[in-house]
C-alpha cells in the first residue's frame, strides 16, 4: 500500500525536508510509469536523474524493495549532467 499523504507530510517534517514528499495512493503514476510490484500495490525502487530543462538523464529501478543504484553511480550521472 503506497503511504498516504499525511504519512508523508509526518515524514518530511521528521526529517526538517523543506520539500513535499508525493502520495500517489491510487497507483495511477507507479503504473503509468512501469514501476508498480504487482501484487504488493507499491513502486519498485526508482531513481530518476532530470536535468534542471526537464531531460531525463537516467533511470534506475531495480526489481525488489532492497534494490537500489550506489550513491557513487548517482553521483557520477548529476556530475556529468
Amino acid at each position: 500500500m503506497s503511504d498516504t499523504t499525511e504519512t508523508n507530510a509526518a515524514l518530511a517534517k521528521r526529517l526538517g525536508v523543506t520539500f513535499p514528499i508525493l502520495s500517489d495512493a491510487d497507483l495511477s503514476t507507479i503504473r503509468a510509469y512501469g514501476v508498480e510490484h504487482v501484487g504488493k500495490d507499491i513502486a519498485l525502487p526508482a531513481t530518476v536523474v532530470v536535468n534542471a530543462d526537464g531531460t531525463v538523464r537516467w533511470v534506475y529501478v531495480g526489481d525488489r524493495p532492497a534494490d537500489r543504484p550506489l550513491l557513487p553511480d548517482v553521483l557520477r550521472v548529476i556530475e556529468g549532467a
